[in-house]
This record gives C-alpha cells, sequence and structure tokens, in this order.
C-alpha cells in the first residue's frame, strides 16, 4: 500500500481500481494523448508491482518507459490536453506532500512525472547499489503523483 496517501487517491490506491481509472482515462482521450495515457498506465502497473507484490526495484526500473512521452514532446505535443482546467486544491489534499500541486496546470505535473521516471532511470544506472538512494520510496511519489493526474483528470 502507499505510504500516507491522501484521502482523496485513496479510491486509487490498488492496482485494479487505477487500471479502471486508466481504461476510463482512454476512453475519453483521442489521438496522440491515447499513446501516453497507455504509457502512464504501463508505468504505473511497474509502480504496483513494486507497491503491491514486492517486486524488487531493481527489477522494473529498466522497464520505466518515456518513449511516447519524449516523442510527443518533440512534437510539441500540449500535454494540457489530458485536462484544460488546473489541478484543483482538493479536500484532504492540502496536507499532503501533493498539495503544491494545486493550482498548476496538467502539463506540470506530466512533465514532472516523467522528470521522476528517467531521473530515476539515470540515477539508477550510474549507481545501482548507492546505499544514499531510497528506490521504493521514490517509485511510490512516481505512484502518488500518477494517481494525482489519474485523479486530476477523471474529475
Amino acid at each position: 500500500m502507499l505510504e500516507n496517501i491522501p484521502a482523496v487517491l485513496k479510491s486509487l490506491a490498488t492496482a485494479g481500481s487505477a487500471l479502471k481509472a486508466f481504461a476510463d482515462m482512454r476512453a475519453r482521450t483521442r489521438g496522440e494523448a491515447r499513446a501516453l495515457v497507455e504509457e502512464l498506465k504501463e508505468n504505473s502497473r511497474l509502480c504496483w508491482l513494486v507497491i503491491e507484490e514486492d517486486v524488487p526495484v531493481e527489477q522494473i526500473i529498466p522497464d520505466l518507459s518515456s518513449v511516447e512521452y519524449d516523442r510527443l514532446n518533440k512534437t510539441g505535443f500540449d500535454f494540457d490536453a489530458l485536462k484544460r482546467k488546473k489541478i484543483s486544491l482538493q479536500a484532504g489534499l492540502q496536507d499532503s506532500d501533493l498539495a503544491s500541486w494545486a493550482g498548476k496546470p496538467t502539463r506540470a505535473l506530466v512533465e514532472n512525472i516523467y522528470d521522476k521516471i528517467k531521473n530515476l532511470k539515470t540515477t539508477y544506472r550510474h549507481a545501482p547499489r548507492s546505499e544514499k538512494r531510497r528506490w521504493k520510496t521514490r517509485i511510490f511519489n512516481i505512484q502518488k503523483r500518477i494517481l494525482l493526474l489519474l485523479e486530476h483528470c477523471r474529475n
């Protein structure tokens, strides 16, 4: 289970509920956004393996992907197309580590998710046995941001 997950995200706090939310999100998206949603879903699925199934982090880090994000970013894709409204400060979010996302555009959250994925992959590639790194905590933080994006896009 995710540590310290805000109450507003509790309905997405299992792999099954999150994957259903991704299916709903994919049904509402068109064109290039669908490819991004699929990549986010696969990255989320990998994070759930660590969180729910205790799969070792080192097994999933190489599989985290940013291919679609990078492709869309190069073409100038508008990541706000996932949801035009800014992230709202929902009840239960104000006292969490995700509170700072309130009022920011969807694109900022998407960019942050992928920055964290890329940073994790690069750091792990160069220092896989570093005792200074809390790899599982990084996975939790990525997953919480993905869940926040899901919650934001479904409301």
